[in-house]
């Protein structure tokens, strides 16, 4: 047996007769928890859904402009009309032909194209209506666009709950392709809360409704002067109808756009 140099006896000596060390233990580590946020629900828990977007201040009424050249047609036939079922009658057309060409190749929905939609407006200081009263210039709009006066539209009101189950709201162009389309109740309840929200995006936005309106829905027809609102008013009154006929200057001045 190996002898120790310190004298000690054989074993005895830890310096030459070292201990063996102990066998290592491999440590297994907890796993981690997944980390979780606000966006990412506990293991084991259902996703809760995204809130949706709230706005005090909610659109409740919609705005369609036409030419009062436009009003016989329109009392006529007791509703407001689609494109393309009112252009024969309406005797003042603002838009052109490319733009109708582009409304008709746009799809609102996956039965109607933005043209078999009325056009509606979220507010009467919308963004195209500021285009044409501040000369409609450009190839959007029709040479009876550039030659009308502002004076000689009027605006009718409808309440959007009268066509809250077929509204469609856009948030900008409805036949450009990068506009958002809110095409179901619930998604066009969501496009207004944000419209509501943002003043650019609320004159930019888009209120489609296809097929027809009943005229009876108008709640509100906004002229520009007194002479204009007696002569709306008798051709309201001499068809039974009864929509209230304001004079609102504010709404026939162009909106300076940013």
């Amino acid at each position: 047996m190996d002898e120790c140099i310190h004298g000690f006896e054989p074993g005895m000596c830890a310096s030459c007769f070292p201990p063996p060390e102990p066998e290592k233990v491999a440590v297994r580590r907890a796993p981690k928890a997944p980390k979780t946020n606000l966006r990412t629900p506990a293991p084991g828990t259902t996703a809760a859904k995204a809130p949706e977007p709230r706005a005090s201040n909610l659109p409740k009424r919609i705005f369609h402009v036409t030419h009062v050249r436009n009003l016989p047609a329109i009392i006529a036939s007791g509703e407001l009309k689609p494109s393309t079922l009112s252009a024969e009658q309406a005797e003042v057309v603002l838009a052109s032909p490319i733009t109708h060409e582009l409304r008709a190749t746009a799809q609102a929905t996956a039965d109607a194209s933005v043209l078999e939609c009325i056009a509606f407006s979220l507010t009467p200081r919308a963004t195209w209506w500021s285009l044409v009263q501040d000369g409609a210039a450009g190839p959007t709009w029709s040479d009876d666009a550039r030659r009308a006066l502002a004076v000689d539209f009027i605006v009718l009101g409808v309440d959007i709950p009268a066509v809250a189950d077929r509204l469609i709201v856009t948030d900008g162009d409805a036949a450009a392709m990068t506009t958002a389309v809110g095409s179901t109740p619930d998604a066009a309840k969501r496009m207004l809360a944000r419209a509501a929200m943002d003043e650019a995006v609320m004159q930019a936005a888009e209120a489609l409704v296809p097929g027809t309106v009943p005229l009876a829905s108008v709640a509100l027809v906004a002229v520009a002067n007194d002479k204009r609102r007696d002569e709306v008013k008798r051709a309201l009154a001499d068809a039974g109808l009864k929509a209230k006929v304001a004079v609102y200057p504010p709404w026939f001045v162009p909106t300076p756009i940013a």
